[in-house]
């Protein structure tokens, strides 16, 4: 008698589970029906510290900057190309603010690397992205353009590509 109980109890637990789950499942009949989801991947945004808001300046070229960073051509991958385009920022006395990190290698001719500095507000800069382009050929990946925007706290309005 007692078993019997206890297995009305057990039975009565599960069947609440099962209507509890197809709630969950947006489903009024008795067949779960799960909701679609969707995936969908976020582009690529500048990030900035906690509590600091910022706006994209216009992108400039920055091409002899960076040819004069890097002269030679790379004769590694992709990932390996974009690693070392970051060591060279790093290197270079620029990075005075904040932290250098890959963020997009797009692979194919040409390929394309994007850095991006973060770090403190200093002079109004949030963060700065650079895009350079390579090109492959012979002895390796050689840069032909590179462009630089910052994420600033304040877009100087008379001149577009600078923070106030």
């Amino acid at each position: 008698m007692v078993m019997r109980w206890a297995r009305r109890i057990a039975t009565g637990m599960v069947a609440g589970i099962a209507v509890a789950g197809l709630a969950a499942c947006g489903s009024s009949s008795s067949t779960a029906k799960p909701k679609p989801t969707t995936s969908t991947s976020k582009p690529a945004t500048t990030s900035t510290p906690a509590g600091v808001t910022g706006r994209p300046t216009q992108w400039r070229d920055v091409t002899a900057e960076w040819k004069a960073r890097a002269p030679g051509p790379f004769a590694k991958g992709p990932e390996a190309v974009a690693q070392d385009l970051a060591a060279a920022w790093r290197g270079g006395d620029t990075s005075a603010i904040g932290q250098i990190d890959v963020v997009a290698v797009r692979t194919g001719e040409p390929l394309v690397v994007v850095l991006r500095e973060t770090g403190g507000a200093n002079d109004g800069i949030v963060g700065t992205d650079v895009e350079i382009t390579l090109e492959g050929g012979d002895e390796g990946w050689a840069v032909v353009s590179a462009r630089s925007r910052r994420t600033c706290v304040e877009v100087a309005e008379s001149e577009p590509t600078h923070c106030v």
